[in-house]
């Protein structure tokens, strides 16, 4: 009887046992962020899943922030399961030595759709032939226009170059109705997809893929071109200079204060329907006479962290996988912007005529896939970009001020960038 009892309760441990807790840090927020933790609540109640795993997502703040979290949780050794991480913090999660690479998982996995990987986005998260996350929202900048704005004035295609970009925008620009013809956020990552979009790197060792970086490449003639247009237009009022931060860009273009913006994919859906008037999307402007080169992957990867349990790092390679599934990324595309980083389901939508009735969103599809296959598209690695990026939105700032010349303010830019560079590889070489 004692035994039958003995047996009795250790079967109802096992059945009552708690599932496995999975943190899932994450730095999605509004819509966005509604539809992810929709996303991972599926994921719990699936019948192979319910009682077994349960992922708890948590916002971290915006990607900066949540790099910056994870960074002291790791150091006492109480951070997530899974991270969402912001593309340019790559080379950091790499040098933790914290994680998982998401190819240890693959490499005996043969169900996961690595083959169905858009090439474009799958390079810049391969790091010497490995996949370390997987690729989760993935963008890059197309151009908004008001194509009541150009039928008004006469246009009837978007501008192709930079100097179309000039000429389009003193157009659209009306000084009595203080409306401008452009606008983009004070944002580093232009000034990097424009030196991309020219087939120029960002930095040396081919972009950190070939070796630790030790130099940045500001002063290249792509740079200077770029900056040198941003800063005439704004000298013309032209351009409208709204500062640092995505969303009063946005708010402008909205407000019909400018005709036309470079900005995100992942707000495409949102964009084209809060607009009041008609909006059209196009591929961003290249450098007159300069046919090579094409946009950076964008957006965010996640993570899986190994400092956890066996049982919990193999249940957040199980989360991780669903979030690659092609149902997942369907979804995901469709209700947010970001694209699909997935073939299959980039045909299928075709087939079911989503793009004929959302042509916006196609844009950026095209844009990515026709970029050259080259170091300067596959995006930089390194592992200061935060600090690179203020460092270059701070140079902005002074040129468009005119408190300093472009070489002036791109060569203290590089100075500051080389030193961080130098004294980030230093500090490895230690920890060695």
């Amino acid at each position: 009887m004692q035994f039958l009892l003995l047996l009795s309760c250790l079967f109802c441990s096992i059945l009552w046992a708690a599932p496995i807790k999975l943190t899932f840090w994450h730095s999605m927020t509004g819509e966005k962020g509604k539809l992810l933790s929709s996303l991972t609540q599926e994921f719990n109640e699936l019948p192979e899943n319910a009682g077994r795993f349960q992922v708890v997502p948590q916002f971290v703040g915006t990607y900066e922030e949540g790099l910056n979290k994870l960074r002291t949780a790791l150091l006492a050794k109480q951070g997530p399961h899974v991270a969402q991480i912001t593309d340019i913090g790559t080379q950091v999660m790499i040098d933790t030595q914290a994680v998982v690479p998401l190819q240890d998982f693959i490499d005996l996995d043969p169900s996961f759709p690595v083959s169905q990987l858009l090439p474009p986005i799958r390079r810049y998260y391969e790091v010497k032939g490995k996949l370390f996350s997987l690729p989760f929202a993935t963008s890059n900048p197309i151009l908004y226009y008001n194509l009541d704005a150009f039928e008004k004035v006469g246009l009837h295609r978007p501008p192709e170059t930079f100097s179309e970009l000039k000429e389009w925008s003193r157009k659209l620009t009306d000084p009595k109705l203080k409306t401008t013809g452009l606008t983009w956020p004070l944002s580093s990552w232009f000034f990097e997809q424009f030196i991309a979009r020219q087939g120029q790197l960002l930095v040396n060792q081919d972009n950190g893929r070939g070796g630790r970086a030790t130099e940045a490449l500001y002063l290249t003639p792509e740079a200077i071109r770029f900056m040198n247009l941003w800063k005439e237009m704004v000298k013309e009022g032209t351009f409208s200079n709204v500062g640092r931060g995505w969303d009063p860009a946005e708010a402008n273009f909205l407000a019909g204060r400018s005709a036309m913006m470079l900005h995100s994919t992942s707000d495409v859906f949102e964009v084209v329907r809060k607009a009041t008037f008609r909006v059209k999307t196009a591929p961003i402007p290249r450098a007159d006479g300069v046919l090579t080169g094409g946009t950076v992957v964008g957006g965010n990867s996640l993570w899986i962290l190994k400092d956890k349990p066996k049982e919990e790092v193999q249940a957040s390679y199980r989360f991780v996988r669903h979030m690659a599934s092609k149902e997942v990324q369907k979804r995901w595309h469709m209700g947010t912007g970001y694209f699909p980083i997935r073939e299959d389901i980039i045909q299928e939508l075709e087939k079911e005529g989503f793009y004929k009735k959302f042509p916006a969103e196609k844009t950026a599809i095209e844009q990515l896939k026709s970029s050259a296959v080259m170091p300067a598209t596959q995006g930089a690695l390194i592992g200061v970009f935060a600090e690179a990026r203020d460092q270059i939105e701070s140079a902005v700032e002074r040129i468009l001020a005119e408190r300093m010349t472009v070489e002036d303010a791109l060569k203290r830019a590089k100075f500051q960038t080389d030193d961080s560079l130098r004294r980030y590889n230093r500090f490895l070489e230690k920890l060695k």
